[in-house]
């Protein structure tokens, strides 16, 4: 009796889980109906060559997942992050931006400003961190990364002053 589609794709998580990547790729790749046709075997496949280091393989099913589901922020944030590895800023950029204007969340803001940063948009990837604070201001981690940004463009004042902040967040949350 063979596995199910489901079956499979839970025994895979499993290695993901486990850090096994060469397992669940081999497990999400022996469906081969599903890993050209379900975004989320693509993505999978995908951010277990990602965490590989095989970026090159890593975009091709990333670009797979976000040509099957266009609409999902996560697709979007995960080639995002794989144009970021291969210092493809502009196109990371873009895509990331796509994706936070589906859904904002705190991975993609933070590898979009740091897209922006790296083409020396400084302005710019200072304002994703501060429209993330804006939306959830008792956030310690996007305080963190303001002040992480604050320290990389050597506005060290300021940087201390937001990680007291977002000390202070951590311990009230």
């Amino acid at each position: 009796m063979s596995e199910s589609t489901d079956q499979i794709y839970e025994r895979a998580l499993t290695e993901m889980r486990k850090e096994q990547w060469p397992a669940a790729i081999k497990l999400l790749k022996s469906n081969l109906a599903a890993a050209r046709k379900n975004w989320r075997f693509s993505w999978n496949i995908g951010w277990c060559y990602f965490n590989l280091g095989k970026f090159v393989d890593a975009q091709k099913y990333m670009m797979r997942a976000n040509r099957l589901a266009p609409e999902n922020p996560i697709c979007k944030w995960g080639l995002g992050s794989v144009y970021l590895k291969r210092k493809h800023f502009e196109k990371a950029e873009a895509i990331l931006t796509e994706s936070l204007a589906i859904k904002d969340s705190y991975p993609t803001r933070i590898s979009l400003a740091l897209a922006c940063l790296s083409q020396g948009k400084a302005a710019e990837a200072e304002k994703i961190h501060l429209d993330g604070i804006r939306l959830k201001p008792r956030s310690s981690e996007r305080y963190e990364s303001y002040g992480a940004f604050l320290s990389d463009v050597g506005r060290e004042e300021e940087a201390r002053t937001i990680n007291k902040k977002a000390s202070e967040l951590r311990r009230v949350n």
